[in-house]
């Protein structure tokens, strides 16, 4: 378990969320400082370590300690010329993270978009799924375990038959299993366009389209119901705009997720916009899952 630390109250958030995590799936959290360095005359080569590099990460290491007693706890400092690509080299290296935790400062509406200049490319680019926790989630909040079976995790999924939902529901059932939590699976759908017209002449159009639906997400989550008996799901597809419906089904979840496609474009990898939307907007710590 990775989390990234920068200074800022989100980042310390994300730490704390991250041992958590690192607590409930038996392993080390390893936490790692990124700061971006502008070169100067007068600096022509990054420091590699500061004293106030040295204090964040010692402060985050014994938060994290006292957070989860028992817990092993190590740190690294990361900073230097472009920070985005070392904590990507080190994120996507085989074996070295399961997970990565890092800040966000979601939609401030007085800012606007400012998720980070380092969590936005490391989440629109990173082989590994990657949770974004604000400072006002979990803070207070995840002081003490949830109740077994008291969190509800929030999974959309988008049934276009690509395979990207197997990746998904795979990470979603897991989560759920792993906290004992409640699974809402959540597909939004419109009438498309070209139906108005056919729409006016057969106005039960509309109704044979949401059971077919209807029918496509739960021939899509059945077979993992069986191989997770013990999560409670609940599968629901609604009318209405993904990103908007997934950021309405926020409130009170203890984790959301949405996926990203891995796209290999000259580019560059970019975030799409139900992951835009929910990233900026939702109520909760975003999971953002690569899938084909």
């Amino acid at each position: 378990m990775t989390a990234g630390l920068n200074g800022t109250p989100e980042s310390f958030a994300a730490v704390r969320w991250a041992a958590r995590e690192a607590s409930l799936r038996q392993l080390p959290l390893r936490i790692l400082h990124v700061r971006e360095w502008p070169l100067t005359p007068e600096v022509p080569v990054p420091p590699q370590q500061s004293e106030e590099d040295d204090a964040l990460l010692a402060k985050a290491a014994r938060m994290a300690a006292l957070d989860r007693p028992g817990l092993d706890v190590t740190t690294d400092n990361l900073s230097g010329r472009n920070p985005t690509l070392m904590l990507m080299a080190e994120v996507d290296a085989p074996g070295r993270v399961e997970l990565l935790v890092l800040g966000s400062r979601g939609l401030n509406t007085v800012a606007g978009f400012l998720v980070g200049s380092t969590s936005l490319p490391v989440v629109a680019a990173s082989e590994r799924p990657v949770v974004l926790v604000r400072s006002k989630e979990p803070a207070e909040a995840e002081e003490a375990d949830a109740a077994p079976g008291s969190e509800e995790l929030v999974l959309g999924v988008d049934l276009k038959g690509t395979g990207a939902d197997e990746e998904l529901l795979a990470f979603g059932f897991t989560e759920a299993a792993r906290r004992h939590s409640r699974l809402r699976i959540v597909h939004a759908w419109s009438l498309p366009a070209m139906y108005s017209y056919a729409q006016t002449a057969d106005p039960g159009l509309g109704d044979e389209l949401a059971g077919h639906i209807a029918d496509t997400l739960e021939r899509t989550v059945a077979p993992w119901q069986e191989r997770f008996p013990d999560v409670a799901v609940q599968a629901r597809a609604v009318v209405g705009t993904p990103g908007a419906e997934l950021v309405y089904a926020s409130p009170g979840a203890g984790l959301l997720i949405v996926g990203r496609r891995r796209r290999k474009l000259p580019v560059g990898p970019r975030l799409g916009h139900v992951a835009h939307a929910v990233i900026h907007h939702a109520a909760c710590p975003v999971a953002v899952v690569p899938h084909i």
